[in-house]
């Protein structure tokens, strides 16, 4: 599961993709030279991907007091529209075919009764994500694709080091515009990587044509998806999901049911109603965060206690970080909190940051001195000494020891990212 690179050349003329099917596009594929990055493939300007959306860190402008309370169309954002079908371009014989054969989620059964808790584990972020989505004007439904691949856990990492809402690889992700340093795992924020995922949709959109095949891309690989086009002889979506002929891999071909599933299933208002879930039905109609500017190196402990809060409520909300600190460096920095807090963190929250507290702990490996770690981290055996309370130069492996921490520029290169003052969200 997860955004995979793109592994071969798109089509040069972008027009193909509007005046012909997707399939037509791919047949004029000639070289299959594997590409290094997802935006690796030649394109018009009309199809590249700065041209799609702006990058991950215009996402990161300052939101301060920015939430769902803002005025907005809620023609969509308040309801799952009932068209979940036409939004993902899926002939209704289908979703028909989909419901003979049972494939469907049925509201009785312990599978619907544990997708349900797991819609709930979003319930922070999912109001923004819902509006994010709405604003790029990608459909709603692929909120069921953050579903799918992660359950909505910030912290969901897969064996192949896919982590966060979107099951980013660390190679995607910083190609996306993602920080991914020692201090912070933009994959596990919730906000910036939506930011990123919109910018990949809609690439692969772009590249497809067709939203069911930008999911399918999503999952299996734009390449992985023109050879299975290629050999189907279509890009219909019930040639491209059979069973017997196996286009795609299984879990693609799972994955995109799934996605249809779950859509229906959450726009269900007579059942949800008859279940007393129809808060589901307007979840991000009320819920809310804001995003405030704190100093760098400020403490969570810090920023809970101005927020009147506890630090494991706000470490929900911020679960990117990886210590107990927002990341060292020059400048402000982002945190996110409910909206509720705003009002009280606005009249009691102190910005000030002790640096000499600021520690992180570092685990002896095999063929590990003090000297070489001193080295590693800026600092010096006397220090490293003195903080551990070591009386000697001997360590064991798996000792833990806590190491002091210094500001420094944390610098992300994004050649995707387009430089301009950012201004606030309206």
């Amino acid at each position: 599961m997860g955004a995979k690179s793109i592994d071969s050349h798109i089509l040069k003329d972008s027009k193909l993709i509007k005046d012909s099917s997707y399939l037509d596009s791919i047949n004029h594929i000639e070289s299959k030279t594997p590409q290094n990055s997802v935006f690796d493939e030649p394109a018009t300007p009309k199809n590249t991907i700065d041209n799609t959306i702006e990058s991950a860190d215009d996402f990161s402008i300052d939101f301060n007091e920015y939430s769902m309370l803002t005025p907005i169309n809620t023609q969509v954002i308040n309801r799952f529209n009932e068209e979940t079908i036409s939004a993902f371009s899926i002939p209704t014989e289908y979703i028909a075919t989909l419901e003979k054969e049972e494939r469907l989620i049925a509201f009785d059964t312990r599978k619907w009764q544990y997708l349900s808790r797991k819609f709930d584990n979003g319930y922070e972020f999912i109001p923004i994500l819902r509006k994010m989505l709405f604003d790029a004007d990608i459909p709603q439904e692929f909120l069921f694709l953050a579903m799918a691949e992660s359950e909505f856990d910030a912290r969901a990492l897969s064996v192949k080091k896919a982590a966060g809402i979107w099951q980013f690889m660390p190679a995607t992700a910083r190609e996306l515009g993602l920080k991914i340093n020692d201090y912070i795992d933009e994959r596990a924020d919730p906000i910036k990587s939506t930011a990123a995922a919109i910018r990949y949709l809609q690439y692969l959109y772009n590249a497809t044509g067709k939203w069911y095949l930008a999911a399918m891309a999503y999952n299996c690989g734009l390449g992985r998806l023109n050879r299975a086009i290629k050999e189907a002889g279509s890009d219909n979506v019930e040639v491209l999901l059979d069973e017997e002929a196996q286009y795609l891999p299984l879990e693609t071909r799972d994955y995109l049911r799934k996605i249809i599933s779950m859509s229906l299933a959450f726009s269900n208002a007579h059942e949800l109603k008859q279940m007393d879930k129809e808060y589901m039905l307007n979840r991000g109609a009320a819920d809310s965060i804001v995003v405030v500017s704190v100093k760098s190196g400020n403490s969570l402990k810090n920023i809970a206690k101005g927020a009147n809060m506890s630090v494991d409520s706000l470490k929900n909300y911020n679960r990117h970080f990886k210590y107990d600190f927002v990341p060292l460096g020059s400048g402000d920095y982002q945190v996110y909190l409910p909206y509720e807090k705003l009002s009280y963190f606005k009249q009691h929250f102190k910005d000030v940051v002790e640096v000499t507290s600021l520690q992180a702990t570092y685990i002896v490996k095999k063929g590990d001195t003090l000297s070489s770690i001193a080295r590693k981290n800026n600092t010096s055996v006397d220090k490293l000494k003195s903080l551990n309370k070591l009386k000697s130069n001997n360590l064991s492996i798996n000792q833990k020891l806590l190491i002091p921490l210094k500001p420094i520029n944390i610098i992300t290169k994004n050649k995707y990212a387009k430089s301009k003052t950012a201004t606030k969200k309206k």
